[in-house]
């Protein structure tokens, strides 16, 4: 029984290079400016791999919190994926009626009423969105935003096999 048990641990374990890791992709493709500091990410993944999520199906994400301004994250970022085969894209992929944020940059987001007692912040809450995808028509998207220099921003990484997916899901 011992020995079966050892077996069964010692497959699982295997890190033979043979071996596909699902969302290695996923990995390398979410990068961060130096200044980000990453983020727990709540949702369940399958593996975690330089602090970014992988998840079942190849797609990733990463969480991070940065002190420079929002203007100042978006072109860093940008600047980086200029740099890539990655193109971006006009508009949303889950809401493609939405444009992304490449024109409009970094824009005052929210509203809404303030309690009584509550004080107004200094600054106003500022978003932007971006995504961009490749020739095999894998998508990545940042979406960045706070207030004054304190930002926090999600990437994540959607593999084509699950754009596909999630378009014929949404009729399109």
């Amino acid at each position: 029984m011992l020995v079966a048990l050892s077996c069964g641990l010692a497959a699982c374990a295997r890190t033979d290079s043979s071996r596909t890791v699902p969302g290695t992709a996923a990995g390398d493709i979410l990068w961060l400016p130096a200044q980000a500091t990453l983020e727990k990410d709540g949702a369940r993944s399958v593996l975690i791999r330089n602090g970014r999520s992988i998840y079942v199906d190849g797609s990733g994400a990463v969480v991070f919190s940065i002190a420079i301004k929002c203007d100042d994250v978006v072109r860093n970022i940008t600047e980086h994926f200029a740099q890539t085969e990655w193109r971006p894209r006009s508009t949303q992929y889950l809401n493609p009626q939405l444009a992304t944020s490449f024109s409009s940059g970094c824009q005052r987001h929210g509203g809404g009423v303030i309690p009584p007692g509550s004080t107004v912040p200094l600054e106003p809450y500022i978003e932007w969105r971006g995504e961009w995808e490749n020739e095999r028509g894998d998508i990545v998207s940042y979406v960045v935003g706070g207030t004054g220099q304190q930002q926090r921003g999600y990437a994540e990484y959607i593999p084509r096999l699950v754009v596909e997916s999630g378009k014929r899901k949404l009729g399109r």
